[in-house]
C-alpha cells in the first residue's frame, strides 16, 4: 500500500474505533432541523449510557447571558436490564415536545408529534 492508502486506511479505523459506541440522531420537523441527540454507550453494556440532546427551537431567555445559555441537555444511566436511553432522555424536550420514560422507547412521544428521527451515526 501507499503512504496515502496508509494515512486513509488509519484515519478510517480511527473514525469507526470512535464512532463504534456513539448514535447520532437528527430530530426533523418537515424540513426544519429542530433537534438533535447524541447518545453515547459504555463499552461493557451495562456501563453508564450518557444522552446528550439540543432543542434546536429553544429561545435564549432574557435573564441568562449569552455565555450561560446552551441549548444542550445531558442525561445518563446506568445497569442493565432496561432501555437506558430511555432513562436517560426521560424529560429531554424537543419542539414543545417532552420524553417520558414510559416503556415505549423514547423515540415515540417524537414520532406520535409529527417529528421525523433520522439516524446520522
Amino acid at each position: 500500500m501507499s503512504k496515502t492508502s496508509d494515512k486513509i486506511f488509519a484515519l478510517h479505523n480511527e473514525i469507526q474505533k470512535r464512532t463504534k459506541r456513539v448514535a447520532a440522531f437528527i430530530v426533523m420537523r418537515g424540513s426544519e432541523h429542530v433537534g438533535t441527540i447524541q447518545l453515547h454507550y459504555s463499552a461493557d453494556g451495562a456501563g453508564r449510557l450518557i444522552a446528550y440532546v439540543a432543542d434546536w427551537t429553544r429561545e435564549k431567555p432574557e435573564a441568562i447571558p449569552f455565555k450561560e445559555f446552551t441549548r444542550w441537555r445531558r442525561g445518563s444511566a446506568s445497569g442493565y436490564g432496561y432501555d437506558k436511553a430511555s432513562a436517560a432522555m426521560s424529560g429531554a424536550t424537543i419542539a414543545g415536545v417532552t420524553t417520558v420514560d414510559d416503556g415505549h422507547g423514547w423515540e415515540h412521544h417524537y414520532k406520535e408529534a409529527g417529528l421525523t428521527i433520522l439516524q446520522a451515526i
